[in-house]
């Protein structure tokens, strides 16, 4: 594929001259990959990631995957099987088979579920404290009659390194963040969901995009849970696997969403 390099930077070039003439007041933009209404350079930096990296989304098919579709919204589960966790410190974890959202949950998911109607549906859905998360899943698990609920960090870091299939990359996806993730040089705001490349389960924006509550916490206290993966608003290295904070349940400050698990 490596050879075939320069054939594919004449393609890019065909393909940006055929981007760029719409402008901003478009209503629907070719190539406008964060739906901001224009193709800019953000666009044009994920376009070329995929094409230098020679990746697009490489979702894995024969992963088991479970569809639940709630007031005309689908929510897409993987099924992790279980598996040995050996954290940065060396610490281990042993890990059962679980589920775990494709995507963080998007706000056209919140808004079925708990009321309003907000532009940009397909962005993470951000400003939600972990008590408000509690409060989804449980409106969710009434609708449904499923046993939805937040991954623990343990569980979150698991699927974030790509589980049983883990190849060790620097970042949730690979070693280049700016093809799996939305950080403060990409970014710097909260984008749509599932635009970069996914890991090696098929799960997307681990690295980046919203900071993600998980179920656990502070042993020393119940208010202070756990939130993984760092967030569009941070440096490169706060948005990896590992990456994790404390903060109070009932904290609700932007880039700070969710990932339900099963």
């Amino acid at each position: 594929m490596r050879e075939e390099r320069p054939k594919m930077l004449m393609l890019l070039v065909g393909v940006l001259l055929w981007l760029l003439p719409l402008g901003a007041s478009a209503q629907t933009v070719r190539g406008d990959y964060d739906y901001d209404g224009d193709c800019d350079v953000t666009d044009v930096i994920t376009l070329i990631g995929y094409l230098l990296n020679d990746e697009w989304g490489d979702i894995p098919q024969d992963i088991e995957r479970d569809t639940i579709t709630v007031k005309g919204v689908s929510i897409v589960m993987v099924h992790v099987e279980g598996g040995t966790l050996v954290r940065e410190d060396g610490s281990r974890y042993e890990i059962g088979d679980f589920w775990i959202c494709q995507t963080e949950v998007t706000r056209e998911l919140w808004a079925a579920l708990m009321g309003g109607n907000p532009s940009n549906q397909q962005y993470a859905s951000d400003e939600r404290s972990w008590n408000d998360c509690q409060a989804f899943i449980s409106e969710l698990n009434s609708l449904t009659g499923r046993s939805f609920r937040l991954p623990t960090s343990t569980e979150w870091e698991f699927a974030a390194r790509g589980g049983n299939r883990s190849r060790g990359y620097t970042y949730c996806g690979g070693n280049d963040l700016d093809v799996v993730g939305w950080y403060k040089k990409n970014a710097d705001k909260v984008m749509p969901v599932g635009l970069l490349k996914c890991n090696e389960l098929g799960l997307y924006d681990m690295s980046g995009n919203v900071w993600e509550w998980c179920q656990d916490g502070s042993p020393e206290s119940e208010s202070m849970k756990y939130k993984c993966g760092g967030a569009s608003s941070g440096t490169a290295e706060r948005n990896t696997p590992s990456e994790r904070s404390l903060a109070n349940a009932s904290t609700t400050i932007p880039y700070n969403g969710f990932r339900l698990a099963m």
